[in-house]
């Protein structure tokens, strides 16, 4: 196996257990973080297959954690995050995701790795977002009944304007990890993500529901 896993091997389906929740799921803030690095968009074996094109299947492999790789953002990683005490507190500000010309917001999961457009794209700035000096911010994931997992998710964009399309599919990514990591029976291209919302200084949290 390769020393640098790719976090979403491709697999079989992933069979549904029980009715999905129409709720709203917030991140819980008083969990612990954990950080791993955000992977970059190409792998090598995915030569092949274009994962970003998304396709319902849900991953099966779990993803395990090994030390960063000089590929930029190849690599993931398990590392220690200062308390919350560290962060200023959040601003409630929220980034959301609508597909370009429809009125209802939140895009599934497998939209956004399919490239979908989204509306108001380049809206947001890296300061919006209060991303580090290396232009990154943190996603902390979590379900229901389930612990939390964070993320170093890499911002990308032009003239001090972030990327939205792209931040999407990173989130998405990060989405979808953290469902196959905590085997949560439920298929991902079922999940929508409505908005980030910030819960302290840079730490972000998705606003998930099922469809």
């Amino acid at each position: 196996m390769h020393a640098a896993s790719d976090p979403y091997p491709h697999g079989g389906s992933y069979s549904m257990y029980g009715a999905p929740s129409n709720a709203l799921v917030p991140v819980e803030r008083s969990q612990g973080l954990t950080i791993m690095k955000e992977y970059e968009d190409y792998d090598p074996r995915l030569d092949a297959y274009d994962y970003d094109m998304g396709g319902g299947g849900y991953p099966v492999a779990p993803m395990t954690p090994v030390l960063p790789r000089s590929r930029r953002n190849s690599a993931v990683s398990l590392m220690s995050l200062p308390g919350a005490d560290g962060f200023r507190r959040g601003t409630g500000h929220r980034i959301k995701f609508k597909r370009k010309g429809t009125l209802m917001g939140g895009i599934g999961l497998d939209e956004a790795q399919s490239r979908v457009r989204l509306s108001n794209n380049d809206s947001y700035s890296f300061h919006d977002l209060h991303s580090d000096h290396h232009r990154r911010i943190l996603l902390k994931v979590k379900w229901a009944g389930y612990n939390s997992l964070t993320y170093e998710i890499p911002l990308d964009g032009w003239d001090r304007r972030v990327n939205l399309e792209t931040l999407a599919r990173r989130v998405s990514r990060a989405c979808v990890h953290y469902l196959q990591a905590n085997v949560i029976p439920i298929l991902w291209d079922r999940v929508v993500l409505h908005h980030l919302e910030e819960v302290t200084y840079g730490v972000w949290q998705p606003m998930l529901s099922t469809r």
